[in-house]
């Protein structure tokens, strides 16, 4: 006889699944435990991943439906083929701590009038996921939550009565409602209160079963003696209108079917919220929409000013008010017709250029043909000028931090430990040292086992302290090499330390934390075309060193050989500028700007890796004292991917690293 079936609704989710499921099994232990995942449409190829790795699994059972039914509809279809006296269901994005079921199913059986029960929801943060237990939402506890007063005194017995948030996180007590998350409940107390009400498709549906069970006689508890991981995932934003639809859809769905003597009240107040949310997030997109417009005017309008003042020592400004603000408008019209503030184009360079030359066209027949409205060509034409350098500057800027950002051009790796030890995390290690972009400086190795300290930079006694004197901003547990129980303590225990908890799967090739799942890059799998000797790479190479190296001859060069000449400099430094002392011979063409090491002569069978360079991947890596195997791997990555871009890349990582980062070691 099957004792609990575990109702898994699927959507996407394919990895954190298959970590959920491993752990529902290494929870069961004695127990006779089936798992029924009904997927919703995947169009990530969930179901055949998942029966390929379940496949000598017949406990694991699949239910495809070829459209979303939305997480009650697939809840109650799972159940149907549910055989166990218990049921749990639970979200694909958790991991069960080993000792879960067990102690769930021991709580349950304690009080004969127990009908649901959940257990303490670890965020990935290490805090408490504030929806496993809740209030109904009477009309006062509505109240203060749409107010916001919840959030802003969630010690209050009185505000924050929604999330119970002044209750002990580490007590176990009674509860009006816990989320689905996790809802560990009897089949036949299921089937008595109805299963989940399909009227709601992805919000309440938790909540109104809580309210049939309770409805019924039975208690609804919080259990804070076991505890699980709950990734929490983010595909629909809070800020959305969507959200806000569904979610307080569901509350109005639910007091209407509830609450039906406060209904008019609650309904009311809930249409307010919902008008009023709504009118926050088109306000708040329309602003977003409009921003580059109102940019686009306050700069045009400067522009204009700045042509005046050039060209008049004095001008009325009072009396041409009107005359400036209409060719303003006639620029922004010229720019939103040739389409420049189309979501694709808003940073573009080239379409401000032709809303701005079309506009100079228009603005220049006024002084023509409209004398009230005429003004001065000069002013006109130099207007047209300040006013495409002022646009396109601030749109050069944002991509350009956007460009920061997204490669990490200053190096921002965050400190990181991994806590414990396998083939697997070396393995690991390595692709990371490897990745030319990976964000994390892994420090080392933390042991889960007091007795070991070989290899390893501290034990879970000394954690706390660690953290604390290296600034770690990333925890990584080596799954296989740890339970989840001490993988959920540690959470819990430094849940104000305002770190980030991966955990490393078992094949070393995803990293599951947050609301996503990294994969780790093959590193080994490349192209066999080397960029570096592509005929149009050559020429735009030498284009870029010809006229990069004339502009920091003449504007660089000078004051670089003056520092070292009258300045008393480190080592470091001075091997860092002495390279700047060999423009002259990219110029001539002797050395690139990037390229491979200076002190890497080429020998035979080298050349196709192009020339030497003054800086490059090796280059700007050596601090992690690099490997022979792992210089030639640098070498041939840019030989193979070579490109302009990758080149200013390079360029600008290694002004930073001079500039920002101490005991970088430049070799010549």
């Amino acid at each position: 006889m099957i004792d609990l079936s575990v109702i898994i609704v699927n959507y996407n989710v394919k990895e954190l699944l298959e970590n959920c499921i491993n752990s529902i099994f290494a929870a069961a232990k004695d127990l006779n435990v089936e798992v029924i995942v009904v997927d919703n449409n995947s169009y990530d190829g969930s179901v055949e991943y998942l029966k390929q790795k379940f496949c000598s699994n017949n406990k694991v059972k699949f239910i495809e439906s070829n459209i979303n039914l939305g997480f009650a509809k697939a809840n109650n279809l799972g159940v149907k083929e549910a055989s166990g006296k218990y049921l749990l269901i639970l979200n694909p994005d958790t991991i069960l701590q080993e000792d879960t079921l067990e102690k769930t199913i021991r709580f349950y059986e304690s009080d004969k009038q127990t009908g649901i029960v959940t257990c303490k929801l670890i965020l990935p943060n290490g805090k408490l996921d504030l929806a496993c237990r809740r209030s109904f939402p009477s009309p006062s506890v509505a109240m203060y939550r749409i107010l916001g007063f919840s959030k802003i005194f969630p010690r209050s017995k009185i505000f924050g009565k929604y999330n119970l948030t002044y209750l002990d996180e580490n007590d176990t007590y009674e509860v009006d409602a816990v989320c689905g998350a996790f809802l560990f409940i009897k089949k036949d107390i299921y089937k008595q209160a109805g299963g989940f009400d399909e009227n709601y498709f992805m919000y309440g549906e938790d909540l109104d079963l809580c309210y049939q069970v309770k409805k019924a006689g039975y208690k609804i508890f919080y259990y804070s003696g076991t505890s699980i991981i709950h990734y929490k995932g983010e595909s629909t934003k809070k800020s959305s209108i969507s959200y806000v639809n569904n979610f307080y859809g569901a509350m109005r769905i639910f007091v209407e079917k509830n609450f039906q003597k406060s209904f008019f009240l609650l309904n009311t107040v809930i249409k307010l919220l919902i008008f009023y949310r709504a009118l926050v997030s088109y306000i708040s997109r329309f602003i977003k929409s409009v921003y580059p417009i109102l940019i686009d005017l306050i700069l045009i309008v400067s522009a204009m000013l700045l042509a005046i003042r050039q060209r008049f020592e004095q001008f009325p400004l009072e009396a041409y008010g009107l005359v400036i603000l209409i060719y303003s408008v006639v620029w922004i019209v010229t720019l939103s017709v040739t389409g420049t503030y189309k979501k694709e184009n808003f940073l573009s360079i080239l379409k401000p250029l032709y809303g701005i030359l079309i506009g100079f066209f228009i603005n220049s027949s006024f002084t023509y043909f409209f004398n009230e409205y005429a003004f001065s060509r000069i002013v006109v034409l130099r207007t047209t000028s300040n006013a495409f350098l002022f646009l396109a500057a601030w749109r050069l800027a944002v991509r350009l931090i956007r460009f920061f950002k997204e490669k990490d051009l200053f190096h921002n790796r965050e400190n990181t430990l991994l806590i414990g030890k396998s083939t697997e995390s070396e393995r690991f290690i390595t692709k990371q040292k490897k990745k030319i972009d990976s964000p994390y400086n892994i420090l080392g190795y933390i042991s889960s086992d007091y007795n070991e300290s070989e290899g390893f930079i501290g034990n879970l006694d000394n954690l706390n302290d660690i953290i604390t004197a290296k600034k770690i901003k990333h925890v990584i547990f080596v799954s296989e090499t740890l339970t989840n129980q001490q993988i959920l303590d540690v959470m819990w225990n430094l849940k104000n330390a305002n770190l980030y908890f991966k955990i490393l799967s078992i094949d070393s090739d995803l990293i599951l934390g947050k609301n996503s799942v990294d994969k780790v890059d093959d590193i080994y799998l490349m192209q066999i075309e080397y960029n570096i000797n592509k005929k149009f790479n050559i020429f735009v190479k030498r284009i870029f060193d010809i006229v990069f190296g004339v502009f920091c001859l003449i504007f660089v060069y000078p004051w670089i050989w003056l520092i070292i000449k009258i300045k008393n400099l480190s080592n470091t430094q001075l091997k860092f500028l002495n390279k700047v002392l060999l423009i002259p011979s990219v110029i001539s063409g002797k050395y690139s700007f990037v390229g491979r090491s200076i002190w890497d002569r080429t020998s035979y069978g080298k050349n196709f890796l192009g020339k030497h360079g003054l800086t490059g991947l090796v280059q700007v890596n050596f601090y992690k004292d690099l490997t022979e195997e792992e210089i030639e791997y640098y070498n041939n990555y840019y030989a193979k991917n070579q490109s302009l871009k990758l080149d200013i890349e390079i360029i600008i990582r290694t002004i930073s690293l001079f500039l920002f980062r101490k005991k970088i070691i430049y070799y010549e």
